[in-house]
């Protein structure tokens, strides 16, 4: 079976990204580990109408404006389309947890994301591209992003 496409956001703050944690269960890739909101588009859906049913069901929040970034592949080979979204500091509050989603969202720093468990995809961007998010974070504007790699590399492991 193909894995599903999928779209994903970053969703800043002046100073904080919105992560979700992910259920504690063994048949889920990255069990019990936070990632950015987002989720598998279903069929006859684009990466748009994806993002938003995936955004309402996660954080019941219904996003009027964001930016396509970048379109990439996940780990399985799937295409993966990353977005962009800013709200203010007074905003963090309206977003909650989707009933049956998950375990809980979060605000975190940039330094706190990177303490916790990640997503391997997630713990990427979160430490590869800091300085982008930051300065994202900073302006409320998007750079030109051709490319961004989410891709954990395999790692030769010698005996």
């Amino acid at each position: 079976m193909n894995p599903k496409d999928g779209a994903k956001i970053i969703i800043l703050s002046p100073d904080k990204i919105l992560l979700f944690h992910r259920d504690n269960i063994s048949t889920i890739r990255s069990p019990d580990c936070w990632q950015l909101v987002g989720g598998g588009i279903e069929e006859g859906e684009t990466p748009e109408q994806g993002l938003i049913r995936e955004v309402k069901e996660e954080v019941s929040y219904d996003f009027k404006e964001f930016k396509l970034i970048t379109k990439t592949k996940g780990s399985q080979g799937e295409d993966v389309w990353m977005y962009v979204a800013f709200v203010d500091k007074y905003e963090e509050p309206k977003f909650i947890l989707g009933p049956g989603e998950g375990q809980e969202i979060g605000w975190f720093t940039i330094d706190e994301a990177l303490a916790i468990k990640l997503t391997p995809g997630t713990n990427i961007l979160l430490s590869k591209y800091r300085d982008l998010i930051e300065k994202m974070m900073k302006t409320k504007s998007i750079p030109n992003i051709k490319k961004i790699d989410l891709i954990p590399k395999k790692i030769d492991v010698v005996n």
